[in-house]
């Protein structure tokens, strides 16, 4: 019996000794962006689909019939507007209903102001994001709009101090 007793705190105070690496998966508290366009860029460079893209600059415009090399690159600005990060976990508050799901910052200083996104069925048919920087030397707003196999729109006015305004477009249309 006391060899058992002495078993059994051996392998208490070994098991002690030694820290469980526990797994962390992050928690999602709202849409999962960033996951979705990765996702969506993988599936697109596998596709490698043709698209008309038209991208302007203030009054200049130009379109070709291209294919995307990089989707992820293409995406990105889609991706960076994700809000899951744990210090942000209450900085959204939310609106919901089996149609749409919005959220919309509450701290005027996070580049992601608003995400907009309409449901069927549950799945995405339409992302809306709109973003915004300011510090003494530029001020930025963006609003992004995704279609699913359709379109994607990247608008973006931006004032510089000294440069003065320019506003950008990038419109890619799918199929």
């Amino acid at each position: 019996m006391q060899n058992l007793l002495k078993a059994f705190l051996i392998v208490i105070l070994f098991s002690s000794c030694f820290s469980k690496v526990k797994e962390t998966k992050q928690s999602k508290f709202y849409f999962d962006l960033k996951g979705y366009f990765s996702n969506l860029a993988t599936t697109l460079n596998q596709q490698n689909p043709e698209i008309n893209k038209t991208v302007s600059k203030n009054d200049l415009k130009e379109s070709k019939r291209i294919k995307i090399p990089n989707w992820k690159e293409e995406l990105a600005l889609f991706m960076e507007a994700d809000i899951n990060k744990p210090a942000w976990k209450d900085s959204y508050t939310k609106d919901s209903s089996s149609t749409k799901i919005i959220y919309k910052s509450n701290d005027a200083d996070l580049k992601t102001q608003k995400i907009e996104i309409s449901l069927t069925n549950g799945k995405p048919t339409r992302i809306h994001i709109e973003t915004s920087a300011d510090n003494l030397l530029y001020q930025t707003k963006e609003n992004l709009d995704f279609y699913p196999d359709s379109l994607y729109s990247i608008q973006k006015k931006q004032t510089v101090v000294l440069l003065g305004e320019n506003n950008y477009q990038i419109i890619g249309k799918m199929n």
